[in-house]
């Protein structure tokens, strides 16, 4: 029997039971693999069901507005990838009467969608002969082919697509890549492997030849950047200022709690917006409440938190105006979902304590 062959039969057998996998529908293929790309399966399955109970097609989903989406994304972070599951709907409402094309290359033009992204969806749903490749796969063509250089490599990618291609198994595609991916999250684990319950063990280069704890090699070659910064907390009454900046770093095209970072950055995207530049002209000596650590791929980022009543808010809202900031108001209770964040929660937490 075939290695394709076996990995099929197990799959069959030992495949989770997963609510994106009742049915071969590219819609909520989409959603699940976006939402998996950074998060385990047990942690998005309540925030998957919420979604498609809200958005259950293309169609509620592009008519909502951006900042219902991005509440309904809370928890799983990354909120570009929200925002562009609502442009790619739109687009698909509108060029697509709400279907998903059939055409790699077509897919590939839809916002946020990217090859492994494109790949998943139209073997999965439409059984196309796409192979797919995310880090459980690559892992497993690593050990299995003998794989030897760094898989963060720049060329990595192109030579591990190549061998999902060949290795693809052309009469079940959706399943196989199902099935490859599904090895990887069980099986072929990153730490101790469980080699025996392989299907695909008698030709693994790496069990055969004891190397399972060495490939595949990951050698990462972005260094963390680390930045310290300031959360201004502006109250009026019982409401919390909240801004949305066009050039902010991390939280674009998000309403946010006033933030900035201080001393050395390294280099433009991080230095501070005008209205930043305007706070720290205004108040340039405020004490600390706490401070708050939070990670961003490959940022690590450490705020102090600084409050400030705000009597008269007039002064500030017109200086918004002024630099084309939009703003608004929103109750403390409302704070993280007006503000979809887990620094939103952090902040919180320091204001209650």
């Amino acid at each position: 029997m075939n290695p394709q062959k076996k990995l099929h039969d197990w799959y069959l057998f030992n495949k989770r039971d997963l609510p994106f996998r009742k049915k071969k529908q590219a819609y909520p293929i989409w959603i699940s693999e976006v939402m998996l790309q950074q998060t385990r399966v047990a942690a998005m399955l309540p925030l998957f069901e919420n979604f498609l109970k809200r958005f259950p097609n293309p169609e509620t989903l592009a008519s909502a507005t951006e900042e219902e989406v991005l509440s309904y994304w809370k928890g799983l972070g990354y909120y570009s990838r929200a925002r562009n599951l609502r442009k790619a709907a739109i687009q698909l409402v509108n060029q697509y009467n709400g279907s998903f094309p059939k055409d790699l290359d077509l897919v590939l033009k839809l916002p946020g969608i990217g090859n492994y992204t494109a790949r998943a969806v139209l073997s999965i749903a439409y059984d196309l002969p796409h192979a797919v490749l995310d880090g459980n796969v690559k892992r497993v063509l690593s050990r299995y082919f003998g794989y030897t250089e760094n898989i963060l490599g720049p060329k990595a990618d192109l030579h591990l697509q190549t061998k999902a291609d060949e290795f693809l198994n052309q009469s079940s595609p959706g399943d196989h890549n199902q099935a490859m991916m599904e090895l990887g999250a069980t099986i072929c684990l990153p730490e101790s492997p469980k080699c025996l319950l392989c299907p695909l063990l008698d030709g693994c280069f790496a069990r055969i030849h004891g190397k399972t704890s060495e490939i595949p090699i990951r050698e990462k070659q972005k260094k963390q950047i680390f930045l310290q910064g300031e959360i201004w907390v502006f109250q009026k009454d019982d409401l919390i200022l909240l801004i949305k900046e066009k050039e902010n770093r991390f939280l674009k095209g998000m309403f946010h709690l006033p933030s900035g970072f201080i001393g050395e950055v390294p280099n433009e995207l991080y230095s501070p917006s005008d209205f930043v530049l305007f706070l720290r002209s205004q108040w340039k000596t405020l004490p600390s409440l706490g401070t708050i650590k939070h990670t961003i791929t490959h940022h690590k980022l450490e705020y102090s938190v600084l409050f400030l009543p705000v009597a008269d808010s007039k002064e500030l809202e017109t200086k918004l105006d002024s630099l084309g900031v939009e703003w608004k108001w929103v109750g403390f209770e409302q704070l993280e979902s007006e503000f979809p964040s887990s620094l939103a929660k952090k902040v919180k937490k320091i204001l209650l304590y």
